[in-house]
């Protein structure tokens, strides 16, 4: 997802902006899944800090959750969003402790606060109180490896995941804040005109998302939905390429990148003028403020009927990628890290 795009589009571009430097990845020795509680915490707040110090770092870049509350080195951390903080009751218990009030209380102790956009950034300091001096945004880049024109994997991709020629894509983890349940219903509405049409869900299943499911049998879509669960990463540029739309209906997004990756691959966007989205499609998506399922349905058919605003949205979202780009942000997080690593001396 996001953090382990994030990470690993960093951890190529740094050592080239910055080739003077010694970059050390610090990962666990043997380990082939994500840390789940409280071997996230035990990560985050000892294993982390005591592989800084045996390697004598000078200062350190943390692309995800919580800032070590003791450590040798300047702690320099990216938050993504304060999602939990906003959305507390849409998690479990321990997550939305971890997540969202003791991941945010150890902001105090990193050096500096990389936010992913400017809305992220307001939600920091208006939510922690966090000074705003102490925050740095800077914008991811895309998929460099994106590129609109059809490519021979797209059919394997369409065969293996049986998709018909007209279909809506939304990338995404089905969590109660990407609003998947509000775009089945209305998806549905729009499908009364447009039978032809599946909606295919790509993203692996997160918390409380049983309401989706669910949304699908109530309505009758159980043909009309496709969920694809976690896709690689050929796989998703292929289904960029190859669906007539991306929909994002979310509530709340401190970046959305499937947006920009899209953009990059020539899909147009039809997105909830929600969070930092705005921020990322500028004017080269369709944003809809409010969630009216009407409203939504009546936009995804102004989409697919109408092949002259297709283009437009295309074309413009193709531009609104570029300004986009994983060596800008290496090189600005690389100056960061030298100003903290500056003001240890």
């Amino acid at each position: 997802a996001g953090i382990g795009q994030l990470t690993a589009a960093l951890l190529r571009w740094l050592p080239k902006v910055d080739p003077t430097s010694r970059y050390v990845p610090l990962r666990p020795v043997g380990r082939t899944r994500d840390f789940s509680m409280p071997e996230r915490w035990w990560w985050d707040q000892l294993a982390f800090p005591r592989m800084a110090k045996e390697r004598k770092l000078a200062v350190v870049l943390k692309t995800g959750f919580s800032v070590p509350v003791r450590s040798p080195a300047p702690t320099v951390m990216i938050v993504h969003d304060l999602a939990a903080r906003r959305f507390p009751n849409e998690l479990h218990k321990p997550s939305a402790w971890f997540y969202g009030r003791w991941v945010p209380w150890t902001l105090r102790f990193a050096s500096r606060v990389i936010a992913m956009s400017e809305f992220t950034a307001a939600e920091i300091v208006e939510l922690l109180r966090l000074p705003r001096s102490k925050i740095r945004v800077v914008y991811q880049g895309g998929d460099d490896q994106a590129m609109p024109d059809p490519h021979p994997h797209d059919r394997v991709v369409k065969k293996k995941y049986q998709l018909s020629e007209n279909f809506i894509l939304h990338v995404g983890t089905i969590e109660p804040r990407k609003n998947l349940a509000f775009l089945l219903r209305a998806f549905d509405k729009f499908r009364s005109r447009h039978p032809e049409y599946q909606l295919v869900l790509a993203g692996k299943e997160g918390w409380l998302s049983r309401d989706v499911y669910d949304a699908v049998q109530k309505l009758g879509l159980d043909e009309a939905v496709r969920f694809l669960g976690e896709v690689d990463d050929d796989e998703r540029r292929s289904l960029y390429r190859l669906a007539r739309l991306l929909v994002m209906p979310s509530r709340y997004e401190g970046f959305g990148r499937p947006s920009l990756e899209a953009m990059a691959s020539g899909l147009p966007v039809i997105a909830a003028s929600a969070g930092a989205i705005p921020e990322v499609v500028g004017d080269a998506a369709r944003l809809i403020r409010g969630y009216d399922e009407d409203m939504w349905s009546s936009a995804l058919h102004e989409l697919v009927s109408d092949e002259r605003r297709r283009l437009e949205f295309r074309e413009k979202g193709l531009q609104q990628s570029k300004k986009f780009s994983w060596e800008r942000a290496a090189r600005e997080i690389s100056g960061i890290l030298h100003e903290v690593a500056h003001e240890r001396r």
